[in-house]
């Protein structure tokens, strides 16, 4: 079986949730003798696959910042995936992300998408930069789909809810996450304070700024607490104030990241708060399980799917159940202990293994 993956969630991002999904994919069937594949692709930066062998892509650094040079960059890449679909020398095709640009050219030959989650139907009204107007592309290519994955059942009762989808047609299979492989790695010394950790994008349904104001209480109450934000970019001005306002400004930390580095920071921290209003799956839950950091969770969409009850949940529109769980936690090394040891059971449940596996039986499914 030959299966093609196009370019979408490899051009112009050099780290994203969409693109370590079918990093991940493709990185557990390169290992495996009942499945070829190919990634038409030409131009990248993305991280994952910067040492990956099955890619042959030429990066572009120096000009990765510039938005018309990516815009040419997915030109490239789209008119190189037209070519290889074209030439028709695969079995399925399954492109990684929700541009209908291939339709006219696929003719008869079966093709997968993935439904990560429903975000731009739930808030695209209230945040059109989640990406209000993909609704069409999304129903023409799941009614065009031979099969839908979605990556959990959360996801799958979205697409019920959102679209006129045939329940039937879709294939529910969870993520996994490689990232325990990173304790192999000299994990960085603690940092000599102790610190809750938010990894990842800020804005919007994040609910970054709801959890800051809820959790303000609890910085009073612990004097030596401190709160790190991996990733997700720089502080903004208005963060700033933010902090600052509420005399925190010292105790606030942003950390840019690598794998490497996240896995420190999710190791040493007293817990992982994920105040999220809405996720498809929650890799970030995985990545904390992995490092043995305790987690404190919304409990909206696929989050309770995934962790299950080694987590602490909050209501993530209510500041005193913020304020709550996190206290919860705080004053329990007990109770941190029992979180650690229950989320590396729960971690047993999710592997890149088993997700490859279920994806190849799906495509099996369309020969």
């Amino acid at each position: 079986m030959n299966v093609l993956y196009d370019h979408q969630c490899f051009t112009g991002l050099t780290y994203g949730g969409v693109s370590r999904y079918f990093f991940d994919l493709m990185s557990s069937f390169s290992s495996r003798s009942d499945i070829d594949f190919e990634l038409s692709l030409r131009l990248s930066n993305n991280e994952y696959l910067s040492k990956a062998s099955f890619s042959k892509h030429l990066p572009y650094r120096q000009l990765a910042h510039s938005r018309n040079v990516n815009r040419a960059a997915s030109l490239f890449n789209r008119l190189y995936s037209q070519q290889r679909i074209k030439a028709g020398q695969f079995d399925v095709f399954h492109p990684t992300y929700y541009h209908r640009y291939f339709l006219k050219s696929i003719n008869k030959k079966p093709f997968v998408v993935t439904f990560h989650d429903a975000t731009s139907e739930r808030y695209g009204k209230i945040y059109p930069d989640v990406g209000e107007g993909l609704y069409e592309v999304k129903k023409q290519l799941m009614h065009r789909a031979n099969r839908i994955i979605s990556v959990s059942e959360f996801s799958k009762q979205e697409i019920v809810r959102f679209f006129p989808i045939d329940p039937d047609k879709i294939s529910v299979i969870h993520l996994g996450t490689t990232f325990q492989n990173n304790a192999q790695h000299e994990v960085a010394p603690s940092a000599e304070f102790p610190y809750l950790l938010y990894v990842g994008k800020r804005g919007l349904y994040k609910n970054f700024t709801t959890f800051f104001r809820a959790v303000r209480p609890v910085f009073k109450q612990h004097p030596n607490l401190h709160l790190i934000c991996a990733g997700g970019g720089s502080f903004t001005a208005d963060e700033q104030a933010l902090f600052h306002s509420a005399q925190l400004g010292s105790r606030v930390h942003y950390r840019p990241i690598t794998d490497e580095s996240l896995f420190g920071l999710y190791h040493h921290a007293t817990a992982f708060v994920f105040p999220s209003l809405n996720e498809g799956f929650g890799i970030p839950v995985l990545e904390a399980f992995s490092a043995s950091c305790p987690v404190i969770l919304s409990n909206r969409s696929s989050l309770p799917e995934v962790a299950a009850d080694a987590a602490v949940y909050f209501d993530p529109e209510d500041d005193d159940s913020i304020a709550n769980a996190v206290e919860q936690v705080l004053s329990s090394n007990a109770r941190q202990q029992e979180l650690r040891q229950k989320g590396t059971e729960r971690l047993t449940h999710f592997s890149c293994e088993q997700t490859a596996r279920q994806t190849l039986t799906v495509y099996q499914s369309l020969l």
